[in-house]
């Protein structure tokens, strides 16, 4: 990591060093060039000249296709009092134009009879300014309000006319606008100096000339040294690197100390290790993929212990089945004969004789079932996957529940639920799962009111099968061994419904999750889609039906 950290700060030296160089070069080309003073009047002068085109074409669009204008004219032409806010409306439209100073006399009445601009001090009227405009014709003329460049502007004119009515339309720059192109070196004169070179002259409307703007490069400061200005870029520049160096190296090393700590935990089985991926880290994606290799590992790990467990009670099945099984045919036939050969005996032994070998009978076929349920926990067939629609498959294992006291609720989307699954395993699982629901609503509501819901919805390409019940609900202790094979809490219960339901969807490469509190029980069978068709049918995850 020092190396690393070296090598960036050198790295962000060498950049800082680069626009340093480049800026000398620049700078000596402009000493070089004797400060550029020709070039840089000649680009003032073409500037002006094209704010001077601005300014004749903006106010030629106004006489011709200006709609305040135009409605203005329209009034004065009927006599009618203005209806509108005329100050603001052409204000907005010499902000449009981008003017200093706009005009609307009536020629008529030589009434100003609008303005675009902050009222300049007073000195001309309309009739003043109507005399000017024809006095002008088509140039460019100075409207003096004083003696300073921001009393000054530059205007030109035109006219519109209507029904006896008629418009004059002034606009254009103050002086000091002008001065803007270049403060340092661009100044406003009455009579210019040798040295100044001339960008335009300023004369009024009868064509004397009122001052000149003049370009006077000799106003710049001179440059500071070159080793000096230099030297003080170049330390600057390399500073600034230096400190946003020294700040990229904090941020990475801390991200890589988070990486290294974290993969230490892994390494020591601690696979519930998380990195922050929400961008503060220097490596955003490395943390996220970290996260999913860590989360990964948790289900492979769950997977494991889930096969192992599943591995040993196959072992245990085959052997008790082994066991157990051969010798219950000859014990039942056993006790059928002595049934038959004690038929003939006293009355009292006969009836305590039927009543014992009855119970003998009643936990052999007990027995039996039990071997049964182990035989078919350690037997079950691998599933065979074909495209199934899994409302279908839900509704037929509630239909084997719907009658009772307890009622059941089925909830189904509106569109397929479609995934590669083994229908019948499947419809074995919500048997097992409605069949546990019922008995325990049924249990804490042995008077009616026992209820069970089955429902099925979609998320992207997971689907989720839930059943609910409102019984007593299990006991937190015992959430966690439910799935284990032979646990059970009813009476004549094998204690491996569970137990192949989990399997069966172990097997699918989904899982089965359970919640539970007093009056509320969930079991949810998560499982992947490969083919879901969600999005053709309608949203996911809403409406519904009941029955």
């Amino acid at each position: 990591m020092k190396t690393f950290a070296r090598r960036a700060t050198v790295l962000f030296a060498l950049a800082a060093t680069i626009p340093v160089v480049l800026t000398a070069i620049v700078w000596l080309a402009v000493v070089g060039s004797g400060g550029g003073g020709a070039s840089s009047a000649d680009l003032v002068r073409r500037r002006i000249d094209e704010l001077d085109t601005r300014r004749s074409i903006a106010i030629v669009r106004l006489c011709r296709d200006d709609l305040a204008v135009d409605r203005l004219l329209s009034e004065r032409a009927e006599g009618l009092a203005p209806t509108l806010d005329y100050g603001r409306l052409f204000r907005g439209v010499m902000e449009a134009a981008g003017l200093d100073a706009l005009w609307i006399v009536d020629v008529a009445t030589d009434d100003v009879v609008a303005t675009g601009h902050r009222p300049l001090p007073a000195g001309l009227n309309g009739s003043e300014l109507v005399r000017q405009a024809r006095e002008a014709g088509d140039r460019p003329f100075v409207l003096a309000f004083g003696n300073e460049a921001h009393q000054q502007v530059i205007v030109r004119s035109c006219s519109i006319s209507r029904g006896g009515a008629r418009l004059l339309v002034l606009g254009g720059h103050r002086v000091s606008t002008l001065r803007e192109l270049d403060p340092e070196a661009i100044a406003f004169t009455g009579t210019p100096r040798e040295d100044d070179e001339t960008l335009l002259e300023l004369v009024d409307a009868a064509g004397v000339a009122r001052g000149a703007l003049v370009w006077r490069a000799g106003v710049r400061t001179s440059a500071p040294p070159l080793l000096l200005w230099i030297a003080c870029v170049a330390a600057l520049s390399v500073g600034l690197a230096l400190l946003f160096g020294g700040h990229l190296n904090r941020w990475i090393q801390t991200s890589l100390d988070d990486l290294t700590e974290a993969a230490t935990r892994v390494g020591r089985g601690d696979f519930d290790t998380t990195l922050r991926d929400e961008g503060g880290g220097a490596f955003p994606a490395t943390a996220t993929a970290f996260n999913r290799m860590t989360q990964d590992l948790r289900e492979a790990r769950a997977r494991l212990r889930q096969t192992e467990r599943v591995a040993a009670w196959q072992e245990i099945a085959r052997s008790l089945a082994h066991e157990l099984k051969n010798p219950l045919s000859p014990i039942q036939l056993s006790i059928e004969s002595l049934r038959k050969a004690h038929s003939r005996s006293l009355e009292e032994f006969d009836a305590l004789f039927d009543e014992s070998t009855r119970t003998i009978l009643q936990e052999v076929n007990r027995l039996r079932n039990i071997v049964d349920e182990f035989s078919r926990f350690a037997r079950l067939p691998p599933p065979t996957l074909r495209e199934t629609d899994l409302r279908d498959t839900v509704s037929q294992a509630a239909s084997l529940h719907a009658d009772g006291e307890v009622t059941l609720e089925v909830r189904l989307p509106p569109y397929a639920l479609e995934a590669l699954v083994d229908a019948d395993q499947i419809t074995q699982v919500l048997h097992n799962l409605l069949q546990n629901a019922r008995d325990a609503a049924s249990a804490h509501y042995p008077a009616g009111g026992g209820a069970i819901t089955i429902s099925a919805e979609s998320s992207g390409e997971t689907i989720f099968l839930r059943v609910e019940d409102n019984g007593p609900g299990i006991p937190p202790a015992q959430v966690a061994s439910v799935f284990d094979p032979y646990y059970t809490t009813k009476d004549g219960g094998t204690g491996l419904g569970l137990a192949i339901t989990q399997r069966i969807v172990t097997e699918h490469g989904g899982r089965i999750d359970v919640e539970s509190k007093p009056g509320r029980t969930v079991f949810t069978v998560v499982l992947s889609s490969s083919v879901a068709k969600g999005a053709e049918g309608g949203p996911r995850g809403g409406g519904g039906s009941a029955v």
